[in-house]
């Protein structure tokens, strides 16, 4: 079986998603992978001649370009299955089946509901119309929280459609000598008396980096008990961004080092306005860490409060200030070691993609009785003259 997955900025949590996909596929499919040229990772566990990459920015003016390339990659690789992921390449790919006949399955994954987002009414039901209509051009919705599931549902997506998925990681070993595992720059000084927190993300609003910021600034006595340490930049926005003292910049890491991060800190935070499912929660609990989240859209699908870590209502950030002042590394231990049960149990990497190649088989299983039940439906049907 061929397999093409298709993105556009494939950076962050859908360049994770995907490389434990591909990593997997790549064993028992001929899989390729097609995203944009700019705002993308470079480093995938697939062949570089199965990486394809179209010429493209976020602009309308480069949609149509956009799409031509994509066509001519579908025509040129000929896949069985073509597997979407995000919005905006979701627009891209499906949107070319109205004018183009299609021969592959395909699936979409959104990796988060552009109409479930904190945004306008009107964005939302501008989001959701949009959706509706790109369904028609597909065989299976893939949703990755029984949130997401549940509400898409709710508002009108095909319940017949639609199916849900929970993403999975692979638990990397790292044999590392322990003298080889100290990060340039990470402050091992404060490490026995301060709380080391990890921030990893976007520098945009759906992240909620500023509400983390706003509270750590206004409230000085948090500096002598708390390091932040951030992982990520901007990518869909250009903000400006005041970081105290005690925030050390990271910039982006890369897949194959980003253990080694999550290995020193005592908790993961993550206070998103919003989310499909955090894979960065799902990161901190395969690396036994708590995770201290919002309780925003997936987050408590994944975070117990007080189980394996902390939920706060983001509209109460004074909530988030209490949650602060009073971790410490002991229990956090304690709540990152229930963590990492909880990620054995629900969140592997192999769950995810075995079912990922049942839906395979069940779309084009499906296919092919489309096809078959077309061609009875063309043949002739003799009168009673046998004529």
């Amino acid at each position: 079986m061929k397999v093409l997955h298709i993105g556009e900025y494939v950076v962050g949590g859908v360049a994770t998603y995907l490389n434990e996909v591909v990593a997997y596929q790549r064993r028992f499919f001929d899989v390729y992978l097609l995203m944009s040229d700019y705002n993308s990772a470079s480093d995938f566990d697939l062949e570089p001649d199965r990486i394809v990459r179209y010429k493209y920015k976020r602009h309308p003016k480069h949609f149509f370009s956009a799409m031509r390339q994509i066509h001519q990659a579908i025509k040129q690789i000929q896949p069985d299955i073509i597997h979407v992921h995000s919005s905006f390449a979701g627009m891209l790919a499906r949107g070319l089946f109205f004018v183009s006949p299609r021969k592959a399955s395909v699936l979409y994954c959104s990796h988060g509901w552009s109409f479930l987002m904190d945004t306008k009414p009107i964005n939302k039901k501008a989001y959701f119309m949009i959706e509706k209509i790109l369904e028609l051009k597909t065989d299976f919705i893939v949703n990755i929280s029984k949130y997401e599931l549940e509400q898409s549902v709710r508002l009108g997506m095909s319940p017949v459609k639609s199916r849900f998925v929970y993403s999975g990681l692979r638990d990397r070993k790292t044999n590392a000598p322990a003298e080889q595992t100290a990060l340039p720059d990470w402050n091992y000084a404060e490490a026995s008396e301060v709380i080391q927190l990890l921030f990893v993300g976007r520098f945009d609003r759906q992240k909620g980096l500023d509400v983390l910021l706003e509270v750590l600034g206004k409230h000085p006595e948090l500096q002598e008990l708390i390091r932040l340490y951030v992982i990520g930049d901007s990518v869909l926005e250009k903000n400006e961004w005041h970081f105290p003292e005690n925030v050390t910049r990271l910039g982006w890491v890369d897949n194959a080092s980003i253990d080694r991060y999550y290995q020193q800190c005592d908790a993961v935070i993550m206070p998103s306005r919003w989310e499909g499912l955090p894979l960065v929660a799902l990161e901190a609990m395969k690396n036994r860490k708590a995770v201290i989240a919002s309780n925003r859209s997936s987050l408590p699908e994944v975070v117990s409060h007080e189980v394996n870590g902390y939920i706060f209502d983001l509209d109460q950030p004074e909530e988030l200030l209490e949650i602060l002042k009073k971790l410490d590394k002991q229990t956090l231990t304690a709540m990152g070691e229930v963590g990492h049960g909880i990620y054995k149990d629900k969140f592997s990497a192999d769950r995810m993609n075995e079912e990922f190649v049942s839906l395979y088989y069940e779309a084009r299983n499906m296919s092919v009785t489309s096809q078959e039940a077309h061609m009875t439906s063309h043949l002739e049907i003799p009168n009673r003259n046998g004529e």
